[in-house]
Parts: C-alpha cells; sequence; structure tokens
C-alpha cells in the first residue's frame, strides 16, 4: 500500500466533520439527558413521518461520516455528497421552521426570516468552513483533480 499525502485544508475538513457530528450527539445527550433522549425518541415515533425524519437524519449523518472517509481518500464525490447532504438539511430545517411541512422536530422556533437565517447562519457556520476548506485552497482542488 502506498502512503499518500493528504493536503492539511482536507484532512481538517475531513476530522471536522466526523469531530462535529460526534460533539453534537455528545452535546445533545448531554442537555437532555436520560429522561430527554428517551422522551425525544418516544416523539419521534409518535408519527410514520416523524419516524421517517429522523431516520432520514441519522441516514445524513452516515452519509456525513462516509464522505468524510472518501474525502480523506481523495475521492471526489465525497465532497458533492457532503454539500449534498448540507442542502437537504437546510431545505428541511426552512420548510420545518415556518411550518411549510408538518413535524415539529429538527426546526428553528423563531418569529421572521431575519431570526431564522441568523439562527441557522450560527448553526451551519462550522459546515460552511469545511465546505471552504475543501474547496477554496488550491492545493484541496488539485488533490481531488488528481485523483479523478
Amino acid at each position: 500500500m502506498r502512503f499518500q499525502f493528504i493536503p492539511v485544508p482536507v484532512m481538517v475538513g475531513a476530522s471536522a466533520i466526523v469531530a462535529t457530528r460526534c460533539l453534537e450527539f455528545i452535546l445533545l445527550f448531554d442537555a437532555m439527558g436520560v429522561a430527554g433522549m428517551t422522551d425525544f425518541v418516544r416523539a419521534s415515533a409518535g408519527s410514520w413521518l416523524n419516524s421517517l425524519i429522523l431516520l432520514v437524519s441519522l441516514i445524513i449523518v452516515l452519509v456525513e461520516c462516509r464522505a468524510a472517509y472518501a474525502m480523506m481518500r481523495g475521492r471526489n464525490w465525497g465532497r458533492w455528497a457532503f454539500i449534498g447532504c448540507q442542502a437537504v438539511v437546510v431545505s428541511y430545517m426552512l420548510l420545518a421552521s415556518f411550518e411549510w411541512f408538518g413535524p415539529k422536530i429538527f426546526r428553528f422556533e423563531t418569529d421572521s426570516q431575519g431570526e431564522f437565517l441568523s439562527a441557522l447562519l450560527m448553526q451551519k457556520i462550522p459546515d460552511i468552513v469545511v465546505i471552504l476548506l475543501l474547496f477554496v485552497p488550491p492545493v484541496s482542488r488539485r488533490f481531488f483533480l488528481r485523483r479523478r
């Protein structure tokens, strides 16, 4: 097996994807506790649509982690899979937060579009930085173009 150079921005970006997802689970569990997590899962299982959304959200986390691994291996599709996951998440949050789509899980409780955009931006700053690390530096672009 040949050792391959992974540029620092790609390594940091891919590692950040996995680290932020794991940290999100830890912080969620810390904030809600065992009883809160039990209530959350019970509420999610209350209807088929909520169960489907919870399942899809877990699948998105797994796809993002798989994309991070693919990025470290130089696979260009990993970058695009991560952007696709982000597009799905932001679209759902927009629909759910303005009650254009029914379920009340994974949404922002805001009154105006300005508050929504501010809350969304604050939550997505790490993902925006990761996308910039994967697409902007010339060394990152060369790394993914070389592996075609």
